[in-house]
């Protein structure tokens, strides 16, 4: 797995982009190691999580193993906006499930990064 992180929007926005075969405990230790390292700024709105160039291999108990980590550091994560990119139907139901199991962060599934970006800014509902 390859993971870039990027901040954009005067550091609002964190991108992560993942490419490659991207396993859970791969994505997991991706996330603790952007909480642990302080990289998700106070100033941070939303993170788009472009899964495009990927193949995930999780299950569904490991997204909600990711929604209680994410819900252990609300104080991080509570009120974000957290855009998943997919172009795979394989990936969709991975942020379709997020968004299912959480109520203290808003996650939302996105077929193209322009559509995740205007929904972060506010510019679509």
């Amino acid at each position: 797995m390859i993971h870039e992180i990027e901040y954009i929007d005067n550091d609002s926005i964190l991108i992560r982009k993942v490419r490659g075969r991207a396993e859970f405990s791969e994505i997991y230790c991706s996330w603790n190691d952007l909480i642990k390292n302080d990289k998700i700024k106070p100033v941070i709105t939303g993170i788009i999580n472009d899964f495009r160039d990927a193949e995930l291999i999780m299950s569904i108990t490991d997204v909600k193993k990711l929604i209680t980590l994410f819900e252990e550091h609300t104080d991080i994560f509570g009120g974000l906006k957290i855009a998943v990119v997919v172009d795979s139907y394989k990936n969709i139901v991975f942020p379709i499930v997020g968004q299912k199991f959480t109520s203290k962060m808003e996650v939302r599934p996105f077929s193209t990064y322009e559509a995740a970006y205007d929904w972060i800014k506010g510019l679509t509902e």
